[in-house]
């Protein structure tokens, strides 16, 4: 364990990164504290493939890794902050986890608030829900479509009537259609005209075509 714990330092990017999948793959406590050092490596996929090893080791993860896992959610590089997101989907969800979470969301750049609200779709704790409920007024849409996949994740009902607004008023399509999809799978029959509505009067297909799909999905439901 060691020794792959100093590969970590190796002159060669080939050998770190071997060396944190190996960690991984082991999933020994051991391995967290080079892990932990090698968020910060020079190289991409070295940070990248330590996030996925430290969330190999799940519930044995102490609270600096996880902060520290939190921190490298501001990593440049999409693809650190994803399997940073996935890691920490991992680890138990506490209260002072959620609102460092909170805090990060209300600071930090489009792909951060992005990632965060991933990490906080898989904690899926009540709070979550409350943490994630402004972005959906975010003023970038690749924030807001990821609140309303996340509120439909979460499967709380509350945000039926959010995501109804979101169908019809909002100016991206991408945040409709999500919003389209969202309601076939947490919408019931109070939905049909909301999504009869946008599948007829909204002016992008994939809109159409998605609220078609949730009608279809509520109807058969509402039968059976």
């Amino acid at each position: 364990m060691s020794t792959l714990g100093q590969l970590l330092e190796d002159p060669s990017a080939d050998v770190r990164r071997t060396a944190a999948l190996s960690l991984g793959k082991i999933s020994h406590p051991d391995g967290i504290p080079p892990l932990i050092n090698a968020l910060k490596n020079e190289d991409p996929q070295v940070r990248e493939y330590s996030a996925w090893a430290l969330g190999q080791m799940g519930p044995d993860l102490s609270d600096e890794a996880v902060n520290e896992l939190i921190n490298a959610l501001g990593d440049e590089v999409p693809a650190v902050k994803h399997a940073v997101a996935s890691a920490l989907g991992q680890v138990e969800p506490d209260t002072d986890r959620v609102q460092l979470l909170k805090e990060v969301l209300a600071i930090s750049e489009v792909e951060t608030r992005k990632a965060v609200i991933q990490v906080l779709t898989a904690f899926d704790t009540p709070s979550a829900y409350e943490v994630i409920l402004p972005s959906l007024k975010d003023p970038d849409p690749r924030v807001r479509q990821a609140a309303v996949s996340g509120l439909g994740e979460l499967a709380d009902r509350r945000a039926v009537p959010l995501l109804r607004k979101r169908l019809l008023k909002d100016p991206d399509v991408g945040v409709r259609t999500e919003a389209a999809f969202r309601l076939g799978k947490l919408g019931d029959t109070a939905d049909v005209s909301w999504l009869e509505k946008a599948r007829k009067s909204d002016s992008a297909a994939t809109v159409q075509i998605w609220a078609q799909w949730a009608i279809e999905q509520i109807e058969p439901a509402a039968v059976n």
